[in-house]
């Protein structure tokens, strides 16, 4: 997951919603901003329903081009659980709160079946909640994060409006299955019993899943042929970092990575001066087992070998927890990496998507330590692309964290490939490209500028 745990919790400033005056606050890049376009219909806006899943590396991706749909006049409702509305607001979205159980702040205990269903369940968890708001406000267009498709989808053929997917990962193609290659990167033992779909679990899910459908009144929907495998997507990352490129056709979008721009270069974190390399390293804001543990491990092995380490603790680790340190380690709860980046020579993080982005936005060769599926599979591709090394947390040794960290911050085969990827970071539209994918589907006589990143 992203990151950017060292960060303020609320990254990006109020977006001017319609009517307000001057003065307000501006979107995170003005650099990117467009006009602004007709609404549906060629009416003065849209209403646009957003469907998140419920974690900081599917929503931040998605807030500036929230943003900037907010400041080209449209009206942005975003489905979200309740620790997420502070975010959301600060765009100039308005948070609906939905009820959600999924369990991200302590992880999915349990089997695989268990996880799965955890997914399965969030996907509809908005859905009583959506149908409620639209009732007496419909939406013109709907839009979802991939991980929290299903009641976007029905909504949406329900109420005959268009639907656009989000990817903040990987995203699929008819030749490649990001959720068969996160498969194929499972750790997990297999179940000690098949899985089939008379399991009482899954029986007693589908039969809540029906009950909800029923009283929603979108039981009887098809959705065959219908959805992101058949529509438009928008996806937050360069076409060059993609796996199998060339399997996308024009339904699918790479606008890049939006990221805040970070603050002036006399202002925030400075390094000590001590003629040191800076190394930042940050473990995401995902659940991971024996976190402070293994961030000790890493700031030890590195000051050992002559490095200044920042480390950003997020939510998940506390100081005390990872004991006395050299003193050219430094501690911080949250921190904005962009600050940090700028004076690194190598980012040592958990490979998150939107760490990974920002790594390469600013140039910056990373030593990949993935836990999760999902990282597995972005921790390969970069090292795949040249763009830094992969080291599996469960066989690492001080001495090849520190030679990978050497390699990637003087190799000039690795500083070529990260200097041409962050081209393709920077070259991609950003959100005024993935506002005008969405306007396009408002409006069809509007035309987005076809991704060629």
């Amino acid at each position: 997951m992203n990151g950017r745990s060292g960060q303020n919790r609320t990254p990006f400033p109020r977006t001017p919603r319609p009517g307000d005056g001057p003065g307000q606050d501006g979107v995170p890049d003005p650099r990117r901003h467009t006009d602004a376009g007709p609404g549906p219909r060629g009416g003065r806006g849209g209403h646009i329903g957003v469907f998140t899943f419920p974690a900081y590396a599917h929503i931040a991706p998605a807030l500036p081009t929230l943003a900037e749909l907010v400041r080209r006049g449209h009206r942005v409702s975003c489905f979200v659980a309740e620790r997420f509305t502070e975010m959301v607001a600060a765009v100039g979205a308005d948070p609906v709160v939905y009820p959600s159980d999924f369990p991200w702040s302590d992880g999915i205990r349990g089997d695989g079946l268990e996880g799965m269903l955890h997914f399965f369940a969030e996907g509809h968890a908005p859905l009583r909640t959506a149908v409620e708001l639209f009732r007496d406000d419909p939406p013109d267009l709907l839009a979802h994060d991939l991980a929290a498709s299903e009641a976007a989808r029905l909504l949406a053929r329900e109420r005959g409006v268009p639907v656009v997917q989000l990817c903040c990962t990987f995203a699929s193609s008819a030749d490649f299955s990001m959720t068969e290659r996160q498969f194929a990167e499972t750790t997990a033992p297999p179940p000690q019993t098949p899985i089939t779909a008379d399991h009482p679990e899954i029986v007693t899910f589908l039969e809540r899943r029906a009950a909800l459908l029923r009283e929603c009144g979108v039981a009887d929907l098809p959705l065959d042929g219908f959805g992101a495998e058949h529509g438009p997507n928008v996806v937050f990352l360069p076409k060059a970092f993609q796996i199998a490129p060339e399997t996308f056709d024009d339904r699918f979008t790479f606008i890049g990575p939006a990221l805040p721009t970070p603050p002036p270069a006399d202002e925030g974190w400075r390094p000590p001066g001590d003629g040191r390399r800076v190394a930042l390293l940050s473990l995401g804001s995902s659940y991971t087992p024996d976190q402070s543990a293994f961030l000790r491990f890493c700031a030890q092995a590195l000051a050992d070998d002559g490095w200044h380490v920042v480390t950003t603790l997020g939510n998940r680790a506390r100081a005390e927890e990872l004991g006395e340190l050299p003193r050219t380690v430094e501690i911080h709860p949250w921190l904005n990496h962009a600050e940090v980046l700028r004076h690194a020579s190598v980012f040592v993080t958990h490979s998150g998507m939107g760490s990974v982005m920002e790594s390469l936005d600013h140039g910056v060769p990373m030593v990949l330590v993935p836990f999760h599926e999902e990282q597995r599979v972005i921790a390969q591709q970069a090292q795949d692309l040249g763009l830094g090394r992969k080291l599996l947390r469960e066989t690492i040794t001080p001495g090849a964290l520190r030679a990978a960290a050497g390699e990637a911050a003087t190799s000039p085969r690795v500083r070529d490939a990260v200097a041409s990827m962050r081209r393709q970071v920077r070259g991609c539209g950003g959100a005024a490209l993935g506002a005008d994918v969405i306007e396009s589907l408002l409006d069809p006589a509007r035309t987005p500028i076809p991704s060629g990143k």
